[in-house]
């Protein structure tokens, strides 16, 4: 065993490493940040539909954690109104929306293609296998807005 581990010293401690950051994104504190997640219609979306292109601007699940990220801040840069549940925003105008607790919402959406837009907002993760997904999940979703 001794021999096999000073053979393959470099792939022992690389995955010493990989166990060290599962744990730490496991059981480490989320620190606290803007509560906000932005969800901005961008500029000639309309304009851009109206040409034939089905191209999404905005994701088909926004992901929330009470405590965390529990307001969502709609953001209309386009240059016509869109409507997001029961509120319309005009071009240039802004709106929070705060949740206080764990839910599930299915908003109208005109922003987007398919014309739905799914908000889910989710309890604040406990230490271990649940703050690991919390990350991972977090760790997605900046990805794809990048």
């Amino acid at each position: 065993m001794e021999q096999h581990l000073r053979r393959h010293w470099l792939a022992s401690i690389l995955l010493g490493a990989c166990l060290l950051l599962l744990v730490w994104a496991a059981m480490a504190p989320i620190p606290p940040g803007s509560r906000d997640f932005l969800l901005d219609v961008p500029a000639r979306a309309a304009e851009r539909r109206l040409a034939g292109d089905r191209a999404e601007v905005l994701p088909p699940v926004v992901r929330l954690t009470v405590g965390l990220r529990d307001v969502l801040l709609l953001r209309n840069s386009d240059s016509v109104p869109h409507q997001f549940g029961g509120l319309r925003l005009l071009p240039g105008q802004q709106f929070r929306l705060p949740f206080e607790r764990a839910t599930e919402l299915q908003l109208p959406c005109s922003a987007r293609v398919s014309g739905e837009l799914t908000v889910l907002v989710g309890l604040h993760p406990n230490p271990g296998p649940d703050r690991l997904r919390w990350r991972l999940r977090a760790l997605e979703q900046a990805l794809r807005a990048y």
